[in-house]
């Protein structure tokens, strides 16, 4: 009787602690897709000036898809962003979701994003 009483003990402890893993990875997961988000919306912000002249205008890859590509490409103006913090800015994001890639088992399309063609015009970087 005693065995049986210790052997429901142990299974409901093994549910309750592997209902909190699951509560906790949820919340884990849901701080790093925020944080994930608001690296990017740093990035954009820091790339928002798209004021050109010229051969000014570039393009970026940004992101890591789960099968394997950037996620996205952002255009900037070399005249206006420093192109050493912009790229360290981009690789820090794109190794973060990599690695959020790989806790979470996350997948996505396996679509190659087609690199854009820029171009400044009226004094902006556009996309062509």
């Amino acid at each position: 009787m005693k065995t049986l009483l210790i052997l429901k003990c142990m299974a409901l402890s093994l549910i309750l602690v592997s209902s909190c893993k699951k509560d906790e990875v949820s919340d884990n997961k849901l701080a790093d897709e925020k944080k994930l988000e608001q690296m990017g919306a740093d990035i954009q912000d820091f790339a928002k000036n798209k004021a050109c002249s010229g051969d000014d205008c570039k393009v970026i890859a940004m992101g890591a898809k789960a099968c394997g590509g950037p996620s996205s490409f952002l255009i900037y103006s070399v005249s206006k962003v420093d192109e050493k913090v912009l790229t360290d800015k981009v690789k820090a994001y794109s190794d973060f979701e990599k690695v959020i890639n790989e806790r979470y088992n996350r997948i996505s399309n396996c679509a190659m994003i087609a690199i854009p063609q820029v171009d400044c015009v009226n004094g902006i970087c556009t996309q062509k």
